[in-house]
């Protein structure tokens, strides 16, 4: 399977939806909660991006222009407040037939190094205590544990690990626009 990141855009959110939808440990936004990512003010010191993964469109065959399929999506915060400028992971799914194919990877690499791009200095996010599989994935990608939110999740309630990172010239990245290659095996 070959996928492509880029940025959300606003006929995107149908997709979107139902990729969140589909995995309930995603936040339920409505179309309007993603309105400050698709056009986010620069002159603010609050920048917000959304990505998305989507099958890449180049792979499929036939005369007609194919339909993107989406796969995944993050979107992320990032306060520039001169001090900590934290970046945020507000939200992150994949759709469960194609997990473990890279696709959150991939996503949050892109959003390191968009956080790094826009002087983040500090990059963070909470997950489900019990969530593992999520877990493993932020490890990897160098996250560490910064403290726990009691009863911070409902439907069931669960804790929230808070983990994070400082963001520097070795954080993992990946560049918006990347075709990805992933084998099933």
């Amino acid at each position: 399977m070959n996928f492509i990141l880029r940025a959300m855009q606003a006929a995107d959110l149908e997709q979107v939806r139902a990729i969140a939808a589909a995995s309930h440990e995603a936040p339920q936004w409505q179309p309007s909660d993603y309105a400050a990512y698709l056009s986010p003010d620069p002159q603010m010191a609050l920048l917000r991006t959304a990505l998305v993964a989507a099958l890449d469109p180049k792979q499929e065959s036939g005369s007609e222009p194919p339909e993107e399929n989406i796969l995944a999506f993050a979107a992320a915060t990032l306060l520039l407040d001169g001090a900590q400028n934290l970046c945020q992971l507000d939200s992150i799914a994949v759709l469960p037939q194609a997990r473990r194919q890279g696709l959150g990877n991939a996503l949050l690499r892109a959003l390191l190094a968009w956080a790094a791009q826009n002087n983040a200095r500090h990059f963070s996010l909470e997950v489900r205590a019990g969530n593992a599989p999520a877990i493993r994935l932020y490890r990897r990608l160098g996250l560490r544990p910064e403290g726990r939110r009691p009863s911070y999740y409902t439907h069931p309630e669960e804790d929230a690990l808070i983990l994070g990172t400082p963001v520097t010239a070795s954080t993992p990245r990946t560049q918006i626009g990347t075709v990805f290659h992933h084998e099933n095996h």
